[in-house]
C-alpha cells in the first residue's frame, strides 16, 4: 500500500500544479485515442468554442495541445507551445525533455555520414525514450475526449441502489479514473465527479501481501484515518476499504491497508500506475472526496473498461436477480429443504460452514418447523465487473424479516450470488449476516 519511491520533479516544477484534475463530469467513451482522432480534438483545442474547452484552465489546454502535438511527433511544436506559455508543471516539463530528445534524434539522423562514429551515442540517445513516462498525457486527453464527445449514461454494473447506498466510487484501473455517482432523493444515481486516480504499479488483480497490484471487485468505505494516525506521505486523509472481503477470503486472497489517500506534500504530479496497491488522488481533489464519503454507505467498484448505458441489459441483469432471491425466497418457506438448497452453490460458505455442513444444518432446523415466513426489504444490488472462477458475480443486500413456529429474527443480509454464463441460475455463493 505504500507510496513507491520515484525521482522528484525539481522544485521549481513543483511550484505549479496543473488543474486538469478538476476535470469533472467527464462522460466515458472507449480509453484509446486513435490517431485519426488526433486532429479533431486538437482543431477543438484550438477552436475554444467547445464546453469542454472552456472549463479547462490556459495551463490545461496548452498541456493537452502539446501532448498532440507529440503523439504526430513535431517536437519544435511541443517546445514552441510550452517555451512561449511557460507553463510550469512537472508533466510539461516531462513533455519538454521527450520534445528535446526527439529533436536531438533527429538532428543526428541530418547528421548522417557527418555523424559517422556517433552510432553508439546515437543508440543511447534513441533509447532514452521518456514516452513511458507520459502516460498521464494519455489518460487525460482521453478523459477530454470522452468530455468533448458528450457521452451519458449511468453504470452498468450499480444495478439497484437502495436507501443504504449514499453514493458509489468506481476505481476504472484502464482508464485511470475514478467516477463517483450519488444516489438523489428520487433514488436516481447522477455522476457528480471523474476524478484522474493513480492505482496499483503492478497490473492485475491483487492476490497476495505486496503484490503491488490494486484489488478487483466490490467494497465500502469503513474507516477514516487522518491527523497523528496517518503518515504524511499519504496525503491529508485516507479512507481504507474493506479489502479482503469475504469473496477475495473465499479465493485466498490475502494482504490489508488498502486506501484512497492523497500525495505527499511536495508532490503534485503522479503516473497511472505508481502506487503498492491504494488508489490515490491528488490533495485538493482528496479533500473533495472526502466530503462525499459516508463510511459503510459509500461504496467502491474497482475494475477495468466499466460500461455505461446498456439499460436494456441491465434490467434484464437486474430482474434475472430478483427472481432468483424470490425463487430462493418462496423455496425456503415451502419448508421443502431439497428445493430450497439447490438455490446454494458447490462452493458455497457461510462462516465456518461449507455446503455440506450447511446442507446437514438447514435440514435439521427445518425439521421443528410447522412454518416459515420470510420478507426481504430495502434491496440493493451491485453487479461485480470482474471474472471470478465461479462466473459472474453479484453483491445482494437487504433487510430480512424471518418468522418460524418457533423462533423470530430480523436483521440485515448480504449475499454474492454466482452463475457461471447468462444461460445458468443465480445460486448463493456467500451468505452472512451484516452488522449494524
Amino acid at each position: 500500500m505504500k507510496l513507491l519511491s520515484r525521482l522528484k520533479p525539481t522544485a521549481r516544477t513543483m511550484r505549479r500544479g496543473l488543474s486538469l484534475v478538476a476535470l469533472l463530469v467527464l462522460p466515458v467513451t472507449g480509453y484509446a485515442l486513435e490517431e485519426s482522432q488526433w486532429n479533431r480534438v486538437l482543431s477543438a483545442l484550438q477552436a475554444g468554442e467547445a464546453e469542454a474547452v472552456r472549463q479547462l484552465s490556459g495551463e490545461d489546454r496548452t498541456i493537452l495541445q502539446a501532448a498532440l502535438a507529440l503523439k504526430s511527433n513535431r517536437p519544435a511544436e511541443v517546445l514552441l507551445l510550452l517555451n512561449d506559455a511557460g507553463v510550469e508543471d512537472p508533466l510539461a516539463a516531462l513533455l519538454q525533455a521527450e520534445a528535446h530528445r526527439r529533436e536531438a534524434v533527429q538532428a543526428v539522423q541530418k547528421a548522417g555520414n557527418y555523424a559517422h562514429g556517433m552510432e553508439k551515442q546515437e543508440k543511447l540517445l534513441a533509447s532514452a525514450d521518456l514516452s513511458s513516462g507520459l502516460r498521464e498525457a494519455d489518460v487525460r486527453l482521453n478523459a477530454f475526449m470522452d468530455k468533448l464527445d458528450a457521452v451519458n449514461g449511468l453504470p452498468l454494473d450499480v444495478l439497484l441502489p437502495g436507501g443504504d447506498v449514499a453514493n458509489v466510487f468506481m476505481v476504472d484501473k484502464a482508464r485511470s479514473r475514478m467516477f463517483v455517482f450519488a444516489r438523489g432523493e428520487d433514488g436516481k444515481l447522477t455522476r457528480i465527479a471523474d476524478e484522474y486516480v493513480v492505482t496499483g504499479s503492478a497490473a492485475g488483480d491483487k492476490t497476495v501481501e505486496g503484490d503491488g497490484r490494486t484489488p478487483n471487485g466490490v467494497y465500502r468505505f469503513v474507516k477514516k484515518l487522518q491527523g497523528p494516525a496517518l503518515e504524511a506521505r499519504y496525503g491529508p486523509v485516507a479512507f481504507p476499504i474493506d479489502y479482503p472481503n469475504e469473496l477475495d477470503q473465499l479465493h485466498g486472497k490475502n494482504g490489508h491497508g488498502i486506501w484512497m489517500h492523497g500525495y505527499p506534500v511536495d508532490v503534485q504530479r503522479r503516473p497511472p500506475q505508481d502506487t503498492r496497491g491504494c488508489f490515490s488522488l491528488p490533495n485538493p481533489r482528496l479533500m473533495a472526496m472526502a466530503d462525499l464519503v459516508s463510511l459503510g454507505k459509500s461504496w467502491v467498484i474497482v475494475g477495468r473498461n466499466f460500461q455505461f448505458g446498456h439499460d436494456e441489459e441491465k434490467q434484464q441483469l437486474l430482474q434475472s436477480v430478483r427472481d432468483a432471491l424470490e425463487s430462493w425466497r418462496q423455496d425456503w418457506m415451502s419448508l421443502n429443504s431439497d428445493a430450497y438448497l439447490t438455490h446454494y452453490h458447490a462452493a458455497f460458505r457461510s462462516g465456518k460452514r461449507d455446503l455440506k455442513a450447511w446442507k446437514r444444518y438447514k435440514k435439521r432446523v427445518n425439521s421443528s418447523k410447522t412454518f416459515i415466513n420470510v420478507d426481504f426489504e430495502h434491496l440493493n444490488v451491485i453487479h461485480d465487473p470482474n471474472g471470478w472462477p465461479e462466473g459472474e458475480v453479484v453483491v445482494a443486500e437487504f433487510d430480512q424479516n424471518y418468522r418460524s413456529s418457533n423462533y423470530a429474527d430480523q436483521g440485515r443480509k448480504r449475499v454474492y450470488l454466482a452463475r457461471a454464463s447468462k444461460q445458468s441460475p443465480w445460486q448463493i455463493l456467500l451468505e452472512e449476516s451484516v452488522k449494524q
